[in-house]
This record gives C-alpha cells, structure tokens and sequence, in this order.
C-alpha cells in the first residue's frame, strides 16, 4: 500500500519545541519507534497526556473550521493524523502498566483514565468534526470524490463510532453522557485496583514447604521467592491468577493445601476499598451505568448498544449459538465427572495424604471443588499412558511433558515461518520494556532463508511478577500505518512461574497453548498492512479478533503431525476436559450476559446483591454446578468491569472459536488435498514434511494476504470468506469440543 504525500496536514504533534526533559514528547531514535522507558520516569506520563491532547483538539479545531469541501484529505487524513503523539504516550503507557503497575503508577493511571475519558468524549462529541464527516458521507457513497475502499471503511467506522456515542443528541443529553462516561471510569478504574489489590491480598501462603507436595522444584523454588518479596522471612506463596481454578491445583498432592488456595480463589470479591465497595458491588454499579447510558442512547440495554461494532447481529443470534454448547458442555462435564470418580485417582491421596490435624472434608473420597482440577490432570496423565501403548490412539502432541522456554519459542517462531514466510531474531541491544524481557525482530523470509526486509518487533514477557496484571495478553506500542508511517511494535505477556537462579524455565502444555494463542495475536498486529491506525491489525470487532489467535493454537500440533487428520472426531485423549473447560467459559459468559442485558431498573435491582443476581443467572441457564463455578466470578471478572473492552461480549472467545475450528479444518482440508494430488511418490505421502510445509506455506500465504494482512480495513467477515472460500459452521467446533 503507498505512502501518500500531504505537506499541508497536520500530524498531531505540538506546534512548539518538544521538551528535552520529556523524552515522550520526541520522537524515539530506537528502530521501529520502540519508546525507551527505560529513560521515561513517572512524573513524565502525565504532562506527555495533556500535550498530546492538546495536539489532536488543535487539529481537530483545524478540521472542523477549514471552510473547503469535505474530501479524504481534508477530512480523514488530518484526523487520522491528529493523534499520533497521543497515541504514543498512550500505548507506551498501557503496555508498561499492565507489566509493571507500581502504587505510583496506580495512582498516574487513575489521572490519565480520566483525562482519556473526558478527551475522547470531546472528540466523538465534537460537532464541527462530526458536522465535517457527515458532509463527506453523501459525497463518498455517490463517488463524487475519490476514496479507497478502506477509505470508505475508516469514514464508516468513524461516524458508527459518534452516533454511538451520542453525536447529534442535544447539548443537555450530550451533557449527561459526559457524566456518565466519566463515572464509568472512575469506577472501571476502582475495580481493576481493588481487584489487583485482592489478588495480592488473598494469595496462599503456606509456612511449611512439605504443604506444596507435587510442584516441581522450579515451582516451588518461585513460591519462596514470592514469599521473601511478600515481606515473609520463610515458607511460600502462591499467588492467584485471573480464573477460578489455579494451574497449581493441578500438582498439588496436598488435599489441605489445596482446599486452602481454592477457597483463597473464591473469596476474591469479598475485600473493600477505601469507600467501603466490593468489587462486586462496583462491577454492579458499572452494570447500572452501562444500562443508564444505553438507555440516553436509544437502546434498550448495553449489548445492543455495543452490536453495532460487533460481527453478531443480536442478542439471539449470540444465544443460539451459546445454547447448543452449554447443554453439551453439561452434559460432558457430568460424564468427566463420572469418569473421575471411576477412576479412583482421589482415593489412594486421600488416604495416604490425610493428617490427623486434616479437616474431615480433606479424609473422603467425595469430589470437592478444590479436587477438579488435579483430579483431571491425573486421569489425563492416565490416558495419554494409556494412549501412548495403543496405536489406534495417538496422544496429543501437546499432552507431554513441560517444554523448556527457548525449545517453546522455537515451536512458536518456527510454525509462524513455516506458515508465513518471516524469520524471527531475537534482538539483545534493545532496552527491555519490562523486568527480564525479551525482545525481537521480525523479517520477511528471504529466498535464501535468512532475514529480509525487516516487519516489526515483538516483545515478550513471560513471567509473574506481584506488580504485573493477571493473565495472558497482546498489546501494543505502535501499530502498522502507510499514514502516520509507524510500523508494528507488539508485545506478548504471559504468567509462568519465573525461574529459580541457574534454572531454566519451562511451559506446561497449557502455557504452550497459551503461548501459541497470544503469538496469534501477535502475528496478527506484526503482518497487518493498513492505511489508517484504526482499523490496523487487531483493530477488528471485538468478537472477531480472539479468531487469529485460536486459529494459531492448532499450529502447536504441526510437532505432532496432527494436521492432516481433516473432518475425523478427536481422539478420546484429546477430548479429556474439555467438557470443564467449556462448561467453565459457557458459565462466565452466561454472567456477562446476564449482567449486560438488564433495563435500568433491573441492574439497580440487581445491584443490591449482586452475589444473588450471578447466583440466579446460571441457575437459569442450568449452570449452577455444585463442583465447578464459572471462569471468573462477578468480583474477580476483570475482562467486563476492569475496562468496557470484552462487556457483553465475553461470548467473543466462543464465538471466534466457531470461526477457527471451521477454519483449523480447512487447513486440514489443504494438506489432505495437496497429499491427494500430488505425484505418487515418497515425497508426496501424507506427512511428508516436504509435501507439509509446500501445502502449509500455499494455504499460509493466501490466509496472510486476504485476512490477517486486512485488518478491519474491509468486513472480517468478508475476509473469512475470501480466505476460506465459505461462511463458518459450528460443526467443526462442536466435534472438536466432542459436544
């Protein structure tokens, strides 16, 4: 896509000299425009905001007085220009705060929230600026002035985006929406604090080490180290990640030990903050806000306020495609379950494990909640033993042992270069972005197989840490822009238990999984090609974009050499759990629904017990299950109460889960047929690493170029499409998830 010359559009950075005590208000001399933050203090983010601010209502000020027809380069180009210093005060910001959050930076981030609520309020609001786009909707839909098809795209986005938020009501109602969005911030802010406080508050600590039985060294070597941090002179800590059910419980031979850190999970939600609020009763408050403002908007509740940026037509489409995999994953689980009990696992740790200082419940064989998550890593160590001796059923290439970090990227790097022609390099004389770090360069593939024209960098950062958020996640410093010229600099974080020193660290099968899926989004953002930030990459609906990142999670089986194995229901191995973990996600989008779909009387009714509310919602989805509670409960739901992102739309994951299963099998379909005709000789048999990576490298090239290369420069939906050659079914998915 070429770069378009426009000397006479502002760029959005301040008319006067930039501070040299500031290094955010200069342009970084790093490659790719990394922000150094190394050289950025607190007291830095604050007056980089306000400039940046500043900037772009300078420029829109422009726009809106500029008395000159509304063209692409009047209107569009200068706007998508005006941000270009706050966008990188902002992106630096975001992506060092969900890494690094100290209580300094805490209290920035409650600053600069507010600002950015108050700012993006005024310019969706603007009336000049939406006056001057509203004029050149009529003139672009007659092609009376020229424009790109993307071009067309950003001008629909824009104006979608004004009359959502309120653009064209009267100046009273204007008014009670600017009030509205800055207590919605004011509130998502106090949750993510409160609810990162509690993570803090409620981990596990345990005096003895002998409690922490099953762990591996490396394990509990990072639980000491967590404790001495915590302030504790001896013993370990366990710090609590973002899902109800925590990866420790899966090891931990303990039933005591793990009774306590489940019940250390479940309590989140419980502690209050400086105004006496849960985060539960936040989240329902931000609930009634939400409905207040969809209400002034025209709209009955918040989802469908929101449908209109979304690829879901609504409420019942995203039902009717929830229905059929809540009452398989029930169904599943309850059978797991049995499984489980016939299995006998419990039985033998039980008995052997009990103390007589053991509580009764720790004595049984009954089936408790703490007891699911190691209960089905013992049944499934179990078959893929079992699996491993019996030809007919493979094990799952990812089903083994723990990988070691550099053999984990290798995978990750290695399949994305098989796939779609880049080379990864990993880059030591960068300044690290975050404690321990990593960071590399992305090229295009040469013909000779070394690197090429240089993409962009990737940044990772694979280990917990006390100030880091919870999770897994992509991000980025820039995004790939033909108008502002910036170029993808994106980063991954994950939360592994660090290394003890000397040790080298290494992922479970989920964390590799994991692994893949964020590195999914990643490519996502690294091979966008795309005139305007805004619709660049990841910019997509938001329930489209987790689709990229589930398809890049099948590619972990190309070690396997699962891939050709098109349309055939999984193996029985490969099908252990996955009853719980549906049941689990089913569970908390039936919450963000639920909480998502009320009028204004009910979400205030609903708030003065907002426990009772979540209660009642899966029992009226049937989902009220005494052994396993939803993935994230009410207080501790950081996707739909800590920012406005995923609400109402926590169903995105499943829903971009039916369009990567239609899509991982269209893959399969690509090897098959390119094993099928192709000449009949050794090289050309199915598995063939040659045939492989000719057919992967085909199929990988075609799905770059059409979907992940176009963003949301034109419909997602027209580019599953054009890049799979139909419209997804759930099929797929429902045999992949053995429903």
């Amino acid at each position: 896509m070429e770069h378009i010359d426009r000397p006479d559009v502002t760029d959005g950075t301040t008319t006067s000299q930039p501070s040299p005590e500031n290094p955010l208000l200069a342009e970084s001399t790093l490659d790719y425009g990394l922000t150094d933050l190394s050289r950025i203090r607190d007291e830095h983010w604050l007056p980089a905001l306000e400039a940046g601010i500043a900037a772009q209502r300078e420029a829109v000020e422009a726009i809106a007085a500029r008395n000159v027809p509304a063209t692409v380069a009047t209107v569009l180009h200068p706007l998508g220009l005006s941000h270009r210093l706050l966008s990188r005060v902002e992106r630096a910001f975001s992506c060092m705060f969900s890494v690094h959050a100290t209580p300094e930076r805490q209290v920035v981030q409650q600053e600069l929230a507010q600002q950015l609520a108050g700012h993006r309020d005024w310019l969706t609001l603007h009336p000049g600026l939406f006056r001057r786009l509203s004029a050149l909707e009529s003139p672009l839909a007659q092609d009376e002035t020229s424009a790109t098809p993307e071009q067309h795209r950003m001008l629909e986005k824009t104006l979608d985006e004004a009359r959502a938020a309120g653009a064209g009501l009267d100046d009273a109602t204007q008014q009670q929406l600017r009030a509205i969005n800055l207590e919605l911030t004011t509130a998502e802010t106090a949750y993510e604090q409160l609810q990162r406080h509690e993570a803090t508050a409620h981990a596990a600590y345990f005096p003895d080490l002998a409690e922490l039985a099953g762990l591996t060294p490396q394990e509990l070597a990072a639980a000491e180290a967590a404790a001495q941090e915590a302030g504790h002179s001896s013993g370990a800590l366990l710090p609590l990640n973002l899902p109800v059910q925590q990866s420790p419980l899966e090891k931990m031979t303990r039933r005591s030990a793990r009774r306590r850190l489940h019940q250390a999970s479940i309590a989140r939600g419980t502690l209050t903050d400086a105004q006496g609020r849960t985060t539960s009763q936040i989240g329902a408050q931000i609930a009634v806000l939400r409905a207040r403002r969809a209400r002034m908007l025209g709209f009955e509740h918040h989802l469908d306020s929101v449908l209109p940026a979304r690829t879901a037509q609504d409420r019942a489409s995203i039902e009717a495609m929830l229905r059929p995999i809540a009452d398989g994953a029930l169904a599943r689980l309850d059978a797991e379950l049995q499984t489980l009990r016939e299995a006998g696992v419990l039985d033998a740790e039980a008995l052997q494990g009990a103390r007589s200082d053991d509580a009764r419940a720790d004595r049984t064989t009954e089936l408790e909640p703490w007891d699911i998550s190691f209960g089905f890593a013992a049944v499934a160590k179990q078959q893929a033993s079992d699996s491993s001796t019996n030809p007919a059923q493979p094990a799952d290439a990812t089903s083994g042992g723990d990988v070691p970090v550099d053999e984990a990227l290798r995978q990750v790097f290695d399949a994305a270069s098989r796939l779609y022609g880049i080379t990864v390099v990993e880059r030591d004389d960068l300044p690290s972005f975050a404690p321990g770090a990593r960071s590399f360069e992305v090229f295009e593939r040469s013909a000779e197989q070394r690197p090429g024209a240089g993409i962009g960098l990737f940044l990772l950062d694979l280990y917990a840490r006390p100030s880091k958020s919870g999770g897994a996640w992509m991000n980025s410093f820039s995004v790939a822009s033909t108008l502002t010229g910036s170029s993808p600099v994106v980063i991954n974080a994950l939360n592994i238990a660090a290394p003890a020193p000397g040790a080298t660290a290494a992922l479970t099968p989920s964390a590799m999984r994991t692994l893949f899926h964020e590195f999914g989004h990643a490519l996502h953002g690294l091979l966008a090609e795309a005139e305007f930030e805004e619709l660049s990459g990841t910019a997509v609906p938001r329930d489209n974009v987790e689709f990229p990142s589930q398809v890049n999670e099948i590619f972990q089986e190309l070690y396997g050499g699962g891939l050709a194995d098109a349309g055939q229901q999984p193996a029985p191995v490969d099908l252990w759990g996955k009853g719980l973990s549906t049941f689990e996600h089913v569970a908390a989008v039936v919450l963000d629904l639920a909480w998502h779909t009320l009028s204004v009387e009910e979400a205030e009714a609903a708030a003065e017990d907002p426990e009772a509310f979540s209660a009642a919602a899966l029992v009226a989805w049937g989902l009220d299950h005494p052994l396993v509670p939803p993935r994230y409960g009410t207080g501790f739901f950081k996707h739909i109460f800590a920012g406005s992102g995923y609400a109402a739309g926590y169903y995105s994951y499943l829903w971009a889960q039916v369009l990567a299963a239609d899509a991982s099998q269209w893959y399969r379909e690509q090897l098959g047929q390119r094993h099928d005709s192709g000449p009949a000789d050794a090289s050309a048999k199915s598995g063939s690493p040659a045939r492989d990576d000719e057919a992967l490298a085909t199929a990988g090239a075609h799905v770059r170029r059409e979907l992940l290369a176009r963003g949301n420069t034109r419909d997602p939906l027209e580019s599953y499409r054009i890049s799979f050659g139909r419209d997804p079914e759930m099929d797929a998915l429902l045999r992949q998830l053995g429903l």
